[in-house]
């Protein structure tokens, strides 16, 4: 009977297997996992019962635990990342190389596997497939983990230590997953932990609804060195743009109503669909791609240069398209993605037209900006001039050259705008102006305004501006107090960059050491690393690949090629075994034959008769018939011998040499 341990083992791995078949949505090499445990079991029962049990032991051979890592290494490999979460791959691929490992220790017991290590991989594996697992993987699994207590455990142990074992290990699992699903549903903050949570996991500044003091937080907190975004390009653009608003209304700037167009996939690049504003742009030979690594919350924008004439993303079905040359809708965290730009490095214009909502005004603020315009001495400060004014390249340049001398000789930049404070009725505009200080939301919120009254299409823009840059370093970086708001506007068709802002102390941030950049410096290119491996262009090939091999599968030319090769080795396994069988016929005549010649030698040798070295068997039957007569006749008269005896060694003789004729005639014929 079967030792009712070694069929809980199995069961225990059949279930582990399953589980892990369906987790991973492989559920088929879950079930070929399971089939061979079981015959594992079969096989190791029948084995025991063997009296040579330990020579039919196979033996545990470690080339084949650490061969099956370039296989894992490979799929981990070939396996597409995943942008909103952790890519299950990360967790079922060792799982899977566990079971594996799992299944050649118990193959092995006994002649270089050990119990012990079946059953760490056995129950790592189990609890590794319980990941993105449905609730009955879940119920398998304590199953599963109550007959390993049982099957692996020491033989006299209780059974109630046995339970307690398993329920502190069911209560810890439960109670790990049901807080992690609170805390993960219920976020509640409080206390200097939650605002410093909420800071380091947000940069802010641009949501779709921005108010003027969010990007305070990036240049105050202890995070503001934070390495945020790597541009790879050694032409990084100095101002990467984010969202270009339209409305001001206390304090608040909005995007656009409605976008332009919903754009789709106008083709793949391997993982990455490829959103254009025009058909093809972005395949034209003048235009090169960038990617960009990020940490940061993107808020649904794809970060690019002003002059972007398309993005690539994972997981993006459909992208939203303002008439700001902005990308949004990209909902959910996005780790890297691509942009397109025009392969030089002239100025960032954007080309396109304007409409009447970059000339709006809020009206709370005329009169404020009736005032500013005064004291500033804009040309022709009136309220709503002619819309034609923005035309006169002189007039614009006038305007621009008045707002940027007065912020420089008569504002400061400051980290923190005096008296401004939450939930007050204070306009930040009139404050600002009060103040005389400020950071760029500021600026470029009253410039934008000012230009608007002065009859000059403007928009607020914000994102990231004059990235930092070492010698050698294949890439760009923007930390969060890059983050930054500007103004763009309009003239000959065209948005222009105009940065209002002052220039700030240089020596308000301190530099990066060395140590950090080197640091830096290796973490970008490992992570580039990864990136050309898992996403890399080379994957275009495997993907040609596996379309051939598609297409190879569904013909039937493989099959009736495999049908003639089967054949053709059955054939040919046919033939071996008839020759193999009439060796072994010949091989037995052989030693037939052979047995009367040692026999036919043994009785001439004493009738005195010897064959010598290298003589044939018909040389020695002859000289044999030429000479026994005669000798036979001399020896017997000098023995004395009867005649009787003489008769006896004549019919030997004549045995013995008809053996030898026989052997002559059969040996070779039948050889």
């Amino acid at each position: 009977m079967m030792n009712f341990r070694e069929i809980c083992k199995t069961i225990f791995f059949c279930i582990a297997s399953v589980n892990l078949g369906i987790s991973s949505g492989l559920e088929i090499l879950g079930i070929l996992f399971a089939t061979l445990f079981v015959a594992l079991h079969i096989k190791q029962y029948l084995v025991s019962k063997s009296a040579t049990n330990q020579r039919k032991i196979p033996r545990y051979r470690k080339l084949f635990a650490y061969g099956a890592i370039v296989p894992c290494a490979l799929w981990w490999v070939l396996t597409p990342s995943v942008e909103m979460g952790v890519s299950p791959y990360l967790v079922f691929i060792p799982a899977w190389y566990l079971l594996y490992l799992s299944f050649l220790q118990k193959r092995s017991l006994g002649n270089g596997g050990y119990e012990v290590f079946v059953v760490f991989n056995g129950v790592a594996a189990l609890f590794m497939g319980l990941f993105q697992a449905p609730r009955g993987c879940a119920v398998s699994a304590l199953v599963a983990l109550i007959l390993a207590v049982y099957a692996f455990g020491r033989p006299r142990v209780a059974l109630y230590k046995r339970l307690l074992f398993v329920l502190m290990y069911a209560g810890l699992g439960c109670s790990s997953y049901i807080g992690f699903g609170y805390w993960k549903n219920n976020r509640v903050y409080s206390g200097r932990w939650a605002e410093e949570y909420y800071i380091k996991n947000r940069v802010m500044g641009f949501d779709p609804v921005a108010s003027l003091g969010s990007f305070s937080s990036n240049y105050n907190s202890k995070f503001n060195d934070e390495i945020v975004l790597r541009v790879w390009d050694t032409l990084a653009p100095p101002y990467l743009r984010a969202a270009a608003y339209e409305k001001y209304a206390a304090g608040v700037w909005k995007l656009p109503t409605q976008a332009e167009k919903k754009l789709y996939p106008a083709r793949y690049r391997v993982d990455y669909a490829v959103f254009e504003t025009e058909d093809s742009v972005a395949a034209a030979s003048d235009v090169k791609s960038v990617w960009v690594q990020a940490t940061l919350d993107n808020f649904g924008f794809m970060f690019a240069a002003p002059n972007v004439v398309g993005v690539a993303s994972k997981n993006a079905d459909s992208l939203d398209y303002y008439s700001t040359n902005v990308f949004a809708g990209a909902n959910g965290h996005r780790s890297d993605w691509y942009y397109y730009v025009p392969d030089s490095a002239k100025a960032l214009a954007v080309k396109g037209e304007v409409d009447s909502s970059f000339l709006q005004l809020p009206q709370k603020n005329l009169e404020l900006l009736d005032s500013i315009a005064v004291v500033m001495s804009l040309p022709n400060g009136v309220a709503n001039p002619d819309s034609a004014l923005y035309e006169n390249p002189e007039y614009v340049k006038q305007n621009l050259q008045a707002i940027e001398s007065y912020f420089v000789s008569h504002f400061s930049y400051t980290f923190v705008v005096q008296g401004r404070r939450a939930h007050t009725t204070t306009d930040p505009l009139a404050l600002f102006w009060k103040n005389k200080s400020g950071y760029c939301e500021y600026y470029a919120t009253l410039a934008t305004l000012l230009l608007r009254h002065q009859g000059i299409p403007a928009r607020y823009v914000t994102g990231f501006a004059r990235p930092e840059y070492i010698q050698g370093r294949p890439y760009k970086v923007f930390r969060r107090r890059h983050s930054h708001a500007w103004v763009e506007v309009y003239h000959d068709h065209q948005w222009f960059i105009f940065d209002p802002t002052p220039p700030m102390v240089m020596n308000a941030f301190a530099k990066p050491s060395w140590f950090s950049v080197k640091v830096e410096g290796l973490k970008g290119r490992f992570s580039y690393m990864l990136h050309l491996l898992k996403d890399g262009e080379w994957r275009r090939v495997v993907d040609s690949w596996q379309t051939a091999s598609e297409r190879l599968v569904t013909s039937p030319v493989p099959y009736v090629v495999l049908a003639l090769l089967l054949l053709v080795f059955a054939g040919l396994k046919i033939r071996k075994s008839r020759q193999g069988d009439s060796e072994t016929v010949a091989s037995k005549d052989a030693v037939r034959w052979i047995a009367l010649l040692d026999e036919a030698e043994r009785i001439l040798m004493r009738l005195g008769f010897v064959r010598g070295s290298g003589e044939t068997v018909s040389a020695f039957a002859c000289r044999v018939r030429q000479t026994s007569e005669n000798i036979l006749k001399e020896e017997f008269a000098r023995a004395g011998a009867s005649t009787a005896k003489i008769e006896r060694r004549q019919r030997e003789l004549s045995v013995a040499l008809k053996r030898l004729d026989e052997y002559e005639e059969n040996r070779w014929r039948n050889s």
